[in-house]
């Protein structure tokens, strides 16, 4: 019997969890997680009738391994599209909100004359934004994110747009964000064609998306909330052991590429160890690793988030609602840098017709969690009253605490991450992913999941099952 183990209950290890189970029968798993819960930074609250997300609202239909996935768990009637009759966001900048012009996309303007015309940019702002086809091409080595794109199109419109709408991603400061680990699209476009405008102008179109299709909407998610995700997966793992609250604290290699994994509750040996802990935790219970791969992961920084969920009388709501919410650019004076209009962007089923709203905190670099919930609650009130003018208090509000919730992709990361696997490379069956190394979105983390259980069952040389095409039940 091949024992394997996987360590960390978020999204990668249940996904791994049940492609093992699905295409290699008779593997014993053991899932470690150190909370009491299931599903990492996936949390809903669907208490008082409503639903808030305390982590992602959603994720990628054009990136079709979560919705697979989904829909193999018998989640596919619960998908739900963004509502078609909202669409795009507003910028806040100077006690006014903007809409963010049409066309504009991962930060670069695709479309002229909205960009022209927009009343958030400058006379000079406007006419910064000639730089792109004047600018000599850049090097074709990774760079800041900020700093290809103020070479490109001026200050002013990656303060005012693209900043807050990529930074928001990944909870990032732009001016230190890896271009080729985020967007390296955009070093093609400007190889391609010098002008970054022009370059991806003749960006090929992506094919049509049959999900995209099939649920009319680029962002997807669950009516019920996307901890119900968590739960359908976990209910389709019949032969995997859950170890809940359950820390491991150190993993050691043992004779013939086996590995013994230890916890104050547990210990086993298995055949093969699958770790999708955050880098700082896996740096911890890897201490066989050489100090390069081991600094490697300690020095991959986090951010800590916060998310404020609140409910209110519409009547209470004083401005129109009628997209998906705002951003919020840095040097706003502001520590909110989004707020989502939940009750605009999605039409949840069964629930209570109040107004929902998330607010975000948290931009790498500061402290925001040095306040404490009192305090946060203060600050977001104070926000939202100078944001949407609202004075009322909420019928109900949820304060979810993110410490260290984003890793961040600094100007390096990939050539880091490509050291770390090569460090790696010698110790047979252990494998190490997580949102540090593979992309932060949840079907990128799918992905990953899937792609490293293939090439453990090679390693193990597994028998792989014909896959049932019918969903688990």
């Amino acid at each position: 019997m091949i024992r394997v183990a996987l360590i960390g209950g978020g999204i990668t290890g249940l996904s791994a969890a049940y492609y093992l189970e699905r295409d290699y029968p008779g593997v014993e798993i053991d899932l470690f997680e150190a909370d009491k819960e299931l599903g990492g930074r996936i949390r809903t609250d669907t208490s008082h009738n409503l639903i808030i997300e305390g982590g992602p609202d959603s994720f990628l239909a054009t990136k079709p391994e979560l919705v697979e996935l989904c829909e193999q768990v018998g989640l596919g009637p619960h998908l739900i599209g963004t509502n078609p009759q909202v669409r795009g966001a507003y910028i806040f900048w100077k006690n006014q909100h903007y809409q963010i012009p049409e066309g504009i996309q991962t930060g670069v303007p695709t479309k002229a004359k909205p960009v022209l015309t927009s009343p958030l940019l400058s006379v000079a702002g406007k006419t910064a934004l000639l730089k792109d086809f004047l600018v000599r091409k850049g090097p074709d080595g990774d760079q800041s994110l900020g700093y290809f794109l103020r070479r490109h199109f001026g200050n002013e419109i990656v303060d005012r747009l693209a900043a807050p709408m990529l930074s928001g991603i990944f909870a990032g400061d732009i001016d230190q964000m890896s271009l080729k680990a985020t967007f390296p699209h955009l070093l093609t476009a400007e190889q391609r064609a010098r002008s970054v405008y022009l370059g991806s102008k003749r960006r090929k179109p992506p094919a049509p998306n049959v999900f995209v299709q099939r649920y009319h909407s680029v962002f997807v998610s669950v009516d019920r909330g996307l901890q119900e995700m968590i739960v359908q997966i976990a209910k389709n793992l019949h032969h995997t052991r859950f170890f809940l609250s359950t820390a491991v604290e150190r993993i050691e290699p043992e004779t013939e590429g086996r590995w013994a994994v230890s916890s104050s509750s547990h210990s086993g040996v298995y055949d093969a160890v699958l770790v999708t802990t955050p880098a700082y935790v896996s740096a911890r219970i890897l201490p066989f690793l050489s100090l390069q791969a081991r600094d490697i992961l300690q020095h991959i920084p986090y951010a800590d988030l916060a998310v404020v969920g609140a409910a209110y009388d519409p009547a209470d709501i004083p401005i129109k609602t009628d997209k998906t919410g705002f951003l919020v650019p840095k040097h706003s004076g502001l520590h909110m840098t989004a707020v989502t209009w939940v009750s605009s962007k999605w039409h949840y089923p069964h629930v209570d017709p109040l107004f929902v709203l998330r607010a975000f905190y948290g931009r790498f670099g500061e402290n925001i969690l040095e306040y404490d919930d009192d305090a946060l609650i203060s600050l977001f009130r104070k926000e939202l009253e100078q944001t949407m003018y609202v004075k009322a208090s909420p019928k109900y509000l949820r304060v979810f605490r993110i410490p260290q919730g984003m890793p961040q992709y600094v100007v390096g990361h990939l050539d880091r991450i490509a050291k770390l696997e090569r460090e790696l490379e010698p110790f047979r069956h252990l494998f190490v992913a997580g949102a540090f190394e593979g992309g932060v979105g949840m079907p990128d983390r799918v992905k990953q999941a899937r792609k490293t259980v293939q090439r453990m069952a090679q390693e193990l040389e597994l028998t792989r099952s014909e896959v049932r095409s019918e969903t688990f039940t």
